[in-house]
């Protein structure tokens, strides 16, 4: 049976998923919003125009064209006006004096921001072309009407050409791309600024909760003079504390272990000498004693021994050894203990294998194991433990035929002191030790609930350790 591969779901690819993408997406929705109000306000108020020099096509339209007969008319404006009404209606370019005065002649009456653009070009020298939308005008041509000068322009010439844009800007398209590009960028960056440290501190939460609790969120996050800056400070703070309180539980745990080892050899020793003078019978009460006192003598031994891997004391010996002869002996130990139950030990053994390890270390989270599992077999039940093997781990299957445990609870089976059945004897250390242990080794321990029954641990070793 394989571990179980997670599916990638849509809710780990949807970007509003994460808190990141969220603020991402926000950023850039409200940005695109901005900039198309602006853009909008801009098309409505602004007086947006250009103004350039005549190319080819509108000098040769200038030489072409016919111009309005109005040299031949008086000085009275209004006679001035009907001529430019009539002349516009019937041609397919019209023409409108400036006077002194800067008033417009000419029908129909243009855009008022036509005039901001037509006093521009008067005040430039030559004459221009001025394109407003899609408003063009050419002048401005000095002429004069009976001892009065105008200027005259003339509307409806061809557009200016395009500006020198650089190719990839010269498309509406390409340029609406570069837009969100750049604002999806821009928004990219403010997001990541916000949640670079809700990662950091997602990240060191999660060591802390494996057990790394010299795990700290760094400079990166504490450094900063914001909220998050004190979220993150509070965070070590609360690191820091954590840390020291568990240190001190373990040294107290280890020193207590310790001095309880001291008087209980005293006491061994004492029972030893009392056995000798003592009648017949107290014999059963001796032994009673004697008992009661390797049960706790085994329990100081595997506090001893938790305590050292919780404060990082215990080292490993690392040697070549035979995975497969290790297992052997073990399931003959397991043999004789369980010979008044006839529980019968199966080992299925895949081939010879040769593991770089600690020997001892292995031999004790294996024998934990097995131990734990012989504890709730029926009598008369069967336990296997088998060895499987490739070139890149090793994997150690523990069933049995027993109870099982729940669902919910078989993570709490290798916390310390956890026992599942109160009326069973033990103190709930084995399965921990030997993950710790196994963990040791970068391998993994986990339980699982047979289909057929009963509950199996598998420990997968990693073969690179091997030389």
């Amino acid at each position: 049976m394989g571990l179980p591969v997670p599916s990638v779901t849509w809710s780990k690819l949807n970007p509003l998923g994460s808190v990141f993408g969220k603020i991402w997406i926000s950023f850039w929705v409200t940005l695109l919003l901005i900039v198309l109000a602006v853009a909008f306000v801009s098309l409505q108020v602004a007086q947006v125009y250009q103004i350039g020099a005549p190319n080819a096509s509108h000098i040769r339209l200038l030489n072409r064209v016919k111009l309005p007969n109005i040299d031949r008319l008086a000085s009275q404006r209004q006679e001035i006006i009907d001529e430019l009404e009539r002349f516009n209606s019937q041609s397919n370019y019209q023409w409108y004096l400036v006077d002194d005065t800067y008033h417009l002649l000419g029908t129909p009456r243009p855009p008022r921001r036509i005039l901001v653009m037509l006093s521009e070009m008067m005040e430039m020298e030559g004459v221009k072309v001025g394109q407003w939308r899609q408003e063009t005008w050419m002048g401005p041509i000095t002429m004069s009407v009976n001892g009065e000068v105008y200027r005259m322009f003339i509307r409806g010439v061809p557009p200016l050409p395009p500006p020198n844009l650089p190719l990839w800007l010269d498309s509406q398209w390409l340029r609406i791309i570069f837009g969100l590009v750049v604002s999806g960028l821009m928004s990219m960056l403010l997001a990541w600024s916000f949640t670079r440290p809700l990662e950091r501190l997602r990240r060191v939460s999660r060591q802390l909760a494996s057990g790394s609790l010299d795990a700290r969120v760094g400079d990166s996050v504490t450094h900063r003079a914001d909220e998050l800056g004190e979220l993150g400070r509070d965070f070590d703070d609360m690191a820091e504390r954590l840390q020291q309180l568990v240190s001190a539980q373990q040294r107290l745990l280890s020193n207590v272990s310790h001095e309880l080892r001291s008087p209980l050899t005293r006491l061994q020793v004492a029972l030893g000498i009392v056995r000798q003078k003592a009648p017949t019978e107290l014999e059963s009460a001796l032994n009673r004693i004697e008992r009661e006192s390797d049960r706790l003598e085994s329990l100081i031994a595997q506090v001893l021994k938790l305590s050292r891997f919780e404060n990082d004391m215990q080292q490993l010996d690392p040697s070549e050894l035979q995975l497969d002869d290790l297992l052997h002996q073990v399931a003959e130990d397991a043999r004789f203990e369980s010979r008044q139950r006839q529980v019968n030990i199966i080992e299925d053994i895949d081939k010879p294998m040769t593991f770089f390890g600690d020997g001892q270390l292995l031999h004790s989270a294996i024998d934990n194991v097995v131990r734990n599992a012989l504890r709730f077999s029926p009598d008369g039940s069967e336990l296997r433990i088998s060895l499987t093997s490739d070139k890149h781990q090793a994997i150690i299957e523990v069933a049995d035929q027993g109870p099982g445990a729940p669902d919910d609870k078989l993570e709490q089976l290798f916390d310390p002191f956890y026992r599942l059945d109160q009326s069973n004897p033990g103190a709930g250390l084995g399965l921990n030790i030997a993950r710790h242990a196994i963990q040791a080794h970068k391998g993994d321990i986990r339980a699982f609930n047979r289909i057929e029954g009963g509950l199996c641990v598998r420990i997968v070793l990693p073969r690179s350790r091997q030389r």
